[in-house]
């Protein structure tokens, strides 16, 4: 008898207790000729998270489904379905938790979706599956999906990447981007032989803000991303989201700097693809704190910020004329918070 494929899907959750059913549900029902382990990372939540999670581990332990809520039993041609609770007894932050949960992977593919999402395709997998077995040449998959807007309920259609290359050799994109990933990781399928060029360790070492961006440009520069248009999976934006950097977030420049660190770290990996200097990630730093202080229109700290800067700087000539007195000040503050609030407005409506 053949053996199966194993497929390996990771779960970070932290306080969703409202929405961690419906992601496990999504991925249980996935249909399809490959076995399936669930490997949660649940975060020390304040929530029922973690209660919703054990009832999960105890249900599929053992590969049989006990789980009354789902409508459909699995056939007899789909595989073995586990769900696996990593233990922790303390709050890890999402790199740590994310670092953990992709290293306890076992399957010979990984799948990603975060407790806030879910998969709205019971072929998904299989899909992928398909293509990557007859396109050994693309280390990993991604699909197309819908965004639902949390705060009105509205589903659109379209996730990353919007612009997908079909040939596959997404580095340029990488090369080109700051933060901003090619595909939502909720939709990828990622070969494991791939993820050995991913030093997840080292990214909580470096106290990385988020995984994706890093993950997917190291992959970016070994192996080819597929796409399916298939619209499998759901990201829910909310203005309560993790990938919010509000001004007023005590993490504010720690965000920044976390970017900045995280482009150092790609150029030393891959220094003739990875454009990084050290005045580059200054600038990049002053600039991002000056944003801070034109939100709570801090002039004088603004002004003492541009003063501090390198004199041949070109970010310092533009800055010091928005500092040159308090009325450019003002206005350049009440112009950015119009910003804000219409790109807030866009995301999440």
């Amino acid at each position: 008898m053949k053996e199966r494929t194993k497929i390996s899907v990771a779960v970070i959750t932290y306080n969703q207790e409202s929405t961690i059913r419906q992601t496990l549900d999504s991925i249980l029902v996935q249909k399809g000729d490959f076995d399936l382990e669930i490997i949660i990372g649940e975060d020390c939540s304040t929530d029922a998270t973690h209660a919703i999670c054990e009832e999960y581990a105890r249900q599929w332990n053992d590969g049989m489904s006990r789980d009354k809520s789902l409508n459909e039993p699995l056939s007899l041609n789909d595989g073995r379905r586990v769900v696996r609770l990593l233990p922790n007894t303390h709050n890890l932050g999402i790199m740590g938790n994310f670092a953990r949960v992709m290293k306890a992977c076992t399957g010979e593919y990984v799948g990603i979706c975060a407790g806030d999402d879910y998969w709205c395709d019971e072929q998904k997998l299989q899909k992928q599956l398909t293509y990557m077995k007859a396109n050994p040449q693309f280390g990993v998959c991604c699909t197309s999906g819908y965004r639902l807007m949390v705060e009105t309920g509205r589903m659109v259609p379209g996730i990353e990447p919007l612009n997908p290359i079909l040939s596959g050799d997404v580095s340029q994109f990488y090369r080109d981007n700051l933060s901003g990933v090619y595909a939502q990781p909720l939709s990828l399928l990622i070969r494991s032989d791939m993820l050995k060029f991913v030093d997840f360790d080292e990214f909580v070492r470096r106290k990385f803000p988020f995984e994706d961006y890093p993950m997917q440009s190291i992959l970016a520069h070994h192996t080819l991303f597929g796409y399916l248009p298939d619209r499998t999976s759901v990201y829910r934006i909310s203005s309560k989201s993790a990938t919010f950097t509000s001004f007023d977030s005590p993490k504010y420049m720690a965000y920044f700097a976390g970017i900045a660190d995280m482009r150092r770290y790609l150029h030393s990996l891959f220094p003739e693809d990875v454009p990084f200097s050290e005045e580059w990630a200054t600038e990049y730093v002053q600039h991002k704190q000056f944003l801070q202080y034109a939100w709570y229109g801090n002039f004088n700290e603004a002004k003492t910020l541009v003063h501090q800067m390198d004199d041949v700087s070109d970010l310092k000539k533009k800055l010091s004329k928005i500092v040159s007195n308090r009325l450019f000040f003002y206005c350049f503050t009440a112009y950015k918070r119009y910003l804000r609030f219409r790109n807030y407005r866009r995301r999440t409506y």
